[in-house]
């Protein structure tokens, strides 16, 4: 286990923690985050997709207009892996699928009346009753361990049906049940408390709805709800369900939606969520331990079919507050700064929404987590420099690993977490382009000790130097706005005193800001800056230019995507 060392939990520390800041934290449990996964190996869409027993099972779908196919792929969230499993007896698109039990049942679609149960377990597939009404573009949702089949239609130009059928895996029947008050296909059903959310679609070809129904299986009655904001079709025909909250993800063609909509039942109302990376139609999603993953569709068009799979956590848990890869006394004062009061950033108990107040209970949360090392969900790159030979520095944060070009001289004990680097002003360590600034806010940290005037902490090849020195030994950075707008911006922070200084420096879209010891050190506006692809240096300046090479430690290396509060 990675821990500060001692002497940076003394009183001095304690007041600079306790400073305000005044700009935004990373926000991660009031936005959520994406994250691209492993791609599914058949691209495809209009597929099935469900989890089960940790699992997520992708079935059937098209990879084409008017193609179906009978792959079923298995996704291990654990591994970031997919495995081919048997296939699916009676190839279709269109169709959707629900788990009872531990088994699958995948309906419709073609159109057809076909069901066929899987067994993840012994990788099987048994043929069972018929549905009685033929449909594809269909929902499937299960209560109380029977399924319900919701609307579809005959074609992708309609007409759609109102048509809900109830499966009973039990005794292999079907009944039917009160029709949908509205025609609908290419719709999301999501299921919270025992009742099943018909949201969007369409009702014929060329149209879409945001319209909103409620069933209740008990009662078999449909009562209406508050539309959805976005008016949409083409969607995944099991919509999420994480923490009671319903996901309405992407959808339609001409162009395909990326926007993502929370639905709580509870108060009838939505808000709005981070939009999902790729914009895609005919998708499908599964929910499984907290996070939903968007699998499959088209983009463009239903003939851009692509095997896409990202993932999204609506509500991650966040007790590492500063973003320092550890859980220690910062955080616990950052809580404590807020207690009592509302504190959104820290309200962290009880799970998953927290309850508008600092208290105890968030203080217990935290302190569950005490000592441990937590990695931060928006880290793109971090070099720990710990390693104690050989000439790769491992990015533990992706796949930047970097290259010491030089004679490495690692320090395995002589870093102020962990190792370090020690620099010689002729090494360089370089990685992949790990960013382009002018994509969006971004942070970058680093602990240095030594260095000299004019030498480069942080750079990037063909671009500018991020983190530099000055003729007087302060932090500055020449990362600006183009054109005659641009100038550096320069701190009144000595940083090349011979001891360990926290550098960082932070865009937020309108602003940059440099920090010295988790203090802002300087500020100003920049409402853009400089685009660039170039590889990163460590320890080195843009160009590689005599006189900019490091002399001196440098340790952990961050490079965040987000707005990072140190």
């Amino acid at each position: 286990m990675r821990m500060l060392k001692s002497n940076m939990c003394n009183c001095g520390m304690l007041s600079i923690v306790l400073s305000t800041f005044g700009w935004v934290s990373q926000g991660a449990g009031a936005e959520g985050m994406w994250m691209e996964r492993a791609d599914m190996p058949t691209a495809r869409f209009l597929l099935g997709a469900c989890a089960v027993d940790g699992k997520i099972y992708a079935i059937g779908g098209g990879p084409a207009p008017h193609q179906s196919i009978s792959a079923v792929e298995e996704y291990d969230p654990g591994t970031d892996t997919w495995t081919r499993r048997a296939p699916m007896p009676t190839p279709r698109a269109g169709l959707d699928v629900s788990a009872v039990n531990g088994k699958i049942y995948a309906i419709g679609g073609g159109p057809l009346r076909a069901v066929e149960e899987y067994d993840p377990r012994t990788d099987t597939w048994t043929r069972k009753a018929d549905m009685p009404t033929a449909r594809f573009l269909l929902s499937t949702s299960e209560v109380a361990g029977k399924i319900y089949a919701i609307g579809g239609g005959e074609t992708t130009a309609g007409p759609a049906f109102t048509t809900v059928e109830e499966y009973d895996p039990a005794t292999d029947t079907w009944a039917r049940k009160a029709d949908l008050p509205e025609p609908r296909f290419l719709h999301a059903a999501g299921v919270v408390d025992g009742k099943i959310y018909v949201i969007g679609g369409s009702w014929q070809a060329w149209t879409a709805s945001r319209t909103v129904y409620a069933y209740d299986p008990a009662r078999d009655t449909w009562e209406r709800k508050t539309d959805a904001p976005t008016i949409r079709s083409w969607l995944s025909p099991t919509a999420a369900v994480v923490d009671g909250r319903i996901y309405v993800i992407g959808g339609d063609f001409g162009p395909p939606d990326a926007e993502v909509e929370e639905y709580d039942p509870a108060t009838d109302t939505w808000r709005q969520r981070p939009a999902m990376p790729t914009p895609r139609g005919g998708l499908s999603t599964a929910a499984l331990n907290g996070k939903i993953y968007v699998i499959g569709g088209a983009i463009a068009s239903v003939y851009d079919v692509v095997s896409t799979v990202e993932e999204y956590t609506p509500n991650p848990l966040v007790v590492d507050f500063n973003s320092d890869g550890i859980v220690d006394i910062r955080d616990l004062l950052r809580l404590i700064e807020s207690w009592g009061q509302a504190g959104p950033m820290v309200d962290i108990a009880p799970r998953p929404f927290g309850d508008g107040v600092i208290d105890a209970a968030d203080l217990e949360v935290l302190m569950d987590y005490w000592g441990q090392e937590i990695p931060s969900p928006f880290l793109i790159g971090h070099w720990k420099l710990d390693e104690a030979e050989g000439i790769i520095a491992f990015d533990s944060a992706g796949v930047n690993d970097a290259t010491v070009i030089g004679v490495p001289a690692w320090q395995p004990a002589g870093g102020l977490i962990g190792g370090a680097m020690q620099f010689d002003g002729s090494t360089v360590i370089a990685a992949n382009a790990v960013l382009n600034p002018a994509d969006g806010p971004f942070s970058v940290f680093a602990w240095v000790k030594g260095g000299a005037s004019g030498q480069v902490i942080l750079s990037q090849a063909g671009g500018a130097d991020w983190l530099m020195v000055t003729a007087e030994g302060v932090l500055m950075t020449e990362l600006k706005q183009s054109g005659r707008q641009g100038k550096s911006l320069t701190s009144a922070s000595i940083i090349t005193d011979g001891s360990w200084h926290r550098v960082g420096l932070v865009w937020d879209g309108a602003n940059r800001i440099l920090c010295v010891d988790d203090v802002e050190v300087a500020r100003d506006i920049q409402t853009s800056l400089s685009g660039s692809t170039g590889g990163l240096h460590i320890g080195a300046g843009c160009s590689l230019a005599p006189g900019t090479l490091w002399s001196g430690l440098i340790d952990d290396v961050r490079i965040y995507n987000r707005v990072v509060q140190p």
